[in-house]
């Protein structure tokens, strides 16, 4: 589509300076972000094949490789994004389609991770993702993926503040395309303030008292049995779910 074209070739000009500056320090930072939230999930040797794909700027990349995992590698379809994340340090970044990557390394990864990639994704795009991410792990291999939280009172500012968005799950269509896609064991987890600095802590000590809040509308709204089944107990903007391929 013409509209995709012209929106990623100017990516990094136009939607990524909204989301904040590169520096060494911002790349420590979202390291100890995600080793709180996915250092307990991600593989026990640490020679383990992984690909994030559409890996931007590297940030994730930078987090794996940061942990020792010496197979670690990026892709992403944008030129400008892999050369920043390559001028930052990060390594084992390319520049190649997910859709022609995949396909030609079946039973490769012990894990596959794609954060915020599924949003920019078509309905279709998205079952045949996931069918090559399948085919791509080996058996018993793992798929992280995250993506907005359309059934959080905040998702939607994150679903639709990027034009090239095509689409929002809940927990419950996030689980369903999962099941479709072949894959097992799905689950799903709110994306919950991590403390790496002074703001982080007072997030994560006030956020139990803002999710306690937010289920109580979700009752109000659709009573016990149904509100809370609904939303998944998943009232964080974002969110993440860890599924794996059978075998």
């Amino acid at each position: 589509m013409e509209y995709r074209k012209r929106c990623y070739e100017a990516y990094a000009r136009t939607h990524l300076p909204r989301v904040g500056a590169l520096s060494p320090e911002a790349y420590d930072s979202y390291a100890r972000i995600y080793a709180g939230r996915y250092a307990r999930i991600l593989p026990r040797d640490r020679s383990a094949r992984i690909v994030d794909v559409a890996c931007g700027h590297g940030y994730f990349l930078y987090f794996l490789q940061k942990q020792g995992y010496s197979n670690a590698l990026g892709i992403d379809l944008a030129r400008d994004q892999v050369e920043m994340a390559r001028r930052m340090g990060v390594k084992n970044v390319e520049q190649c389609d997910v859709f022609k990557y995949l396909p030609e390394r079946p039973g490769v990864f012990d894990m596959i991770t794609a954060n915020h990639f599924l949003e920019h994704l078509t309905k279709d795009e998205v079952l045949l993702f996931l069918d090559n991410c399948a085919r791509a792990l080996k058996p018993g291999g793992r798929l992280i993926v995250s993506t907005p939280n359309a059934a959080s009172l905040f998702g939607p500012k994150h679903a639709y503040g990027d034009f090239t968005h095509e689409q929002a799950f809940t927990p419950g269509s996030l689980t369903q395309v999962l099941a479709v896609g072949g894959f097992c064991d799905i689950q799903v987890q709110g994306e919950k303030p991590i403390v790496y600095d002074t703001r982080s802590a007072v997030r994560a000590l006030l956020w139990p008292l803002a999710r306690t809040m937010l289920k109580c509308l979700c009752v109000i709204e659709q009573g016990m049995a149904r509100g809370v089944h609904q939303v998944g107990d998943v009232f964080e903007p974002c969110m993440f779910a860890v599924a794996r391929r059978p075998g």
